[in-house]
């Protein structure tokens, strides 16, 4: 039988035993938020939310249950900017002005203030770049592939000991890297997305810092490849009279735009984070130059309006074919398996891990049964199914990492050592 507590060091038992306590306490009272307060089944709140926000133009497209009269209000700096009741039906839209700069508490609904929401969108981040580089944390708990199976994410997380009963951040300095792919699949795609977008400054906040890296479905939906759609999100999309990938816009959606904001590849201290891996055709990039190119694709014009057929790219087919690889081809770190799938690619792996600055590759993207790791612990595999049934828990100890498996109830488990 295998024992689960001859691996774990003293200073990792101290971690494992807060995580084990934090995981128990109800936090304070916090503010209204659909992710805390919904049924699975219902549209109604941020499981059907769609904001778009250009210039100074803001559209907010929200679902309720049933056929009602529907209600936003706006609120900036503590003051109403906008108030407006809509007809009786399931799907509602509204359009109001509000400066780029602002900070938009939206409040959501039926006209009944009991079935009201709230959400908060940030100012427009603008063309900045993310940040693809961070010093390692005393922590860090990583979960990959979510694929909207928000309630499984959630009873993980809160095991974890970032998360209170009420969804709200409870992690402190801790840190929480999510290797991609949370669109498609699962019931709960819209949610979940919504329900990241505010984890990120609630663990901000708090002194902690939640990384989102993208995955190939992230890319999928805004270049408009829907044919992993789950049927609500579909319904979801033709209630509010679009399309999905259009609800997801990179240049003319808030979720949209924060996604384009998101790095490709990660390293934090030693470890470095790409949702299939980083193949041996980016082994000449480094961090910098893979994350400008991938911000520049991803806000030029081309990627704005892939599945427009009226748009001619300015471009040659071997500019066209660059971009191709580098988004969707099969040795793009979006899409790429070979690790994952192979135990013989040790030298293209230390390459990779030499050229980056790292010693440990974190990756999903492909599917195990349990987090598993590899080539002598250098590659660890997040991607689990179920999806986002167990998240990696790393626990920094001089200059190395212990780790463990955390699923939605128990104590975290050492994974198990592995061979070279």
């Amino acid at each position: 039988m295998r024992t689960t507590t001859a691996f774990i060091t003293a200073s990792a038992a101290v971690a494992v035993a807060a995580i084990v306590s934090a995981a128990s306490v109800n936090g304070g009272v916090p503010w209204r938020r659909t992710s805390a307060v919904q049924d699975t089944g219902s549209l109604a709140g941020e499981a059907g939310l769609a904001v778009w926000r250009t210039g100074d133009s803001v559209t907010v497209g929200w679902l309720t249950d049933g056929a009602v009269p529907g209600r936003l209000a706006v609120f900036t700096n503590g003051r109403s900017i906008f108030n407006t009741t809509t007809p009786a039906d399931t799907a509602h839209r509204a359009t109001f002005r509000a400066d780029a700069g602002d900070v938009l508490r939206l409040v959501h609904g039926g006209s009944d203030a009991a079935t009201a929401f709230e959400t908060v969108i940030r100012p427009d981040p603008g063309d900045r770049k993310p940040r693809t580089e961070w010093p390692a944390p005393d922590s860090l708990i990583v979960i990959s592939d979510i694929h909207g199976e928000y309630d499984r994410m959630a009873a993980v997380l809160r095991n974890a000991g970032v998360l209170d009963s009420q969804m709200q951040w409870v992690g402190g300095s801790k840190q929480l890297v999510i290797v991609g792919d949370v669109f498609d699949r699962g019931a709960q795609t819209v949610r979940t997305l919504w329900f990241l977008y505010a984890l990120e400054q609630q663990a901000e906040t708090a002194g902690g810092r939640m990384h989102l890296v993208l995955g190939n479905h992230e890319l999928m939906v805004m270049l408009g490849d829907l044919r992993y759609l789950s049927t609500v999100d579909s319904t979801v999309a033709r209630l509010h009279g679009t399309t999905f990938d259009h609800m997801y816009h990179p240049s003319e959606s808030v979720i949209g735009r924060w996604l384009v904001g998101k790095p490709g590849i990660l390293r934090i201290g030693d470890l470095l984070f790409a949702h299939g891996g980083v193949s041996t055709d980016y082994v000449q990039w480094g961090l910098d130059a893979f994350g400008d190119t991938l911000f520049a694709y991803t806000h030029e014009e081309l990627f704005n309006r892939w599945t427009d057929s009226t748009y001619v790219a300015p471009m040659d087919s071997a500019t066209f074919a660059r971009r191709w690889d580098f988004l969707s081809g099969s040795r793009s770190v979006f899409w790429y398996r070979g690790y994952a799938r192979s135990d013989t690619l040790e030298a293209q792996l230390d390459s990779i891990l030499d050229r980056f600055g790292a010693r440990t590759h974190v990756v999903g993207h492909t599917p195990h049964p349990t987090i598993t790791q590899s080539y002598g612990g250098r590659l660890v595999d997040v991607n689990t199914v179920p999806f986002a049934a167990e998240a990696l828990l790393l626990v920094r100890r001089g200059d190395s990492w212990d780790r463990f498996r955390i699923r939605e109830s128990g104590p975290p488990e050492p994974l198990e050592p592995t061979g070279s």
